[in-house]
């Protein structure tokens, strides 16, 4: 079977470009997490707050706040990545935040309370951390969809980049964008933080395709943009 890129455009051409898909064997980062009683006794509060049908021990708040209010959040940034802007906003490489990378996309994490497991999720993200309260900047021109609270994200900020393109930014400690907002690449939208699912001051970065989480590190790379985007619209354009 082949695979194909169709699009349409407003006057009822039609153009297909076929392409080639690989699937590549990858082995995932493996990543130890210590939930430690000092953790719990900072961030329940934080999250009772908002979901305050949390019951039980301290862990099992955690859990639920790991588990159910994670598919909570997720379920919400899908329904946000479901109206995108019908035009391309943003042009050549995303900006990255200077700073350490601190966990990659879909490490595999662990969580143990003490000496035992007591949970495994995948990071959707990559996080950057440098000095507390560090500017962070719009990745790319977009739209603010999104500048809220929202459960192990904490403080976040999302835009839609237009054509199913979106970023997101979380455990803000400080957001300066409200929803509808038309940023630039590199205004400043927020200041980094510990808010959500943080055990430190960092920027936990994501990209989204049509609401599927990708790995940021491919749009931080101009020549991944122009072989996998640029290249091959440029030659629909001659087809």
């Amino acid at each position: 079977d082949s695979s194909f890129v169709v699009a349409t455009d407003p006057a009822g051409n039609t153009t297909r470009i076929p392409f080639s898909v690989v699937f590549k064997k990858k082995r995932f980062r493996q990543d130890k997490i210590n939930v430690s009683d000092g953790f719990l006794d900072k961030k329940i509060p934080e999250f009772m707050q908002y979901y305050p049908e949390m019951a039980g021990t301290m862990v099992d708040k955690y859990l639920y706040t790991n588990n159910e209010i994670r598919i909570k959040n997720n379920n919400k940034i899908s329904e946000l990545c479901g109206s995108p802007h019908n035009q391309r906003l943003w042009e050549g490489k995303f900006y990255r935040m200077p700073g350490s990378s601190r966990a990659g996309f879909a490490d595999h994490r662990t969580y143990y309370y003490g000496d035992k497991p007591i949970d495994r999720q995948v990071h959707l993200g990559i996080d950057l951390a440098s000095t507390r309260k560090t500017e962070v900047k719009a990745a790319e021109a977009g739209i603010v969809i999104f500048a809220d609270y929202l459960g192990i994200y904490g403080n976040m900020v999302m835009i839609d980049h237009g054509q199913g393109v979106f970023s997101l930014y979380s455990h803000l400690s400080q957001i300066d964008v409200v929803p509808n907002d038309q940023v630039n690449r590199g205004i400043v939208i927020g200041l980094t933080g510990t808010t959500g699912m943080a055990g430190g001051d960092h920027l936990h970065f994501s990209m989204l395709i049509n609401g599927v989480f990708v790995t940021p590190k491919e749009w931080w790379d101009q020549n991944w943009i122009d072989v996998t985007i640029e290249d091959p619209l440029t030659e629909s354009r001659f087809q």
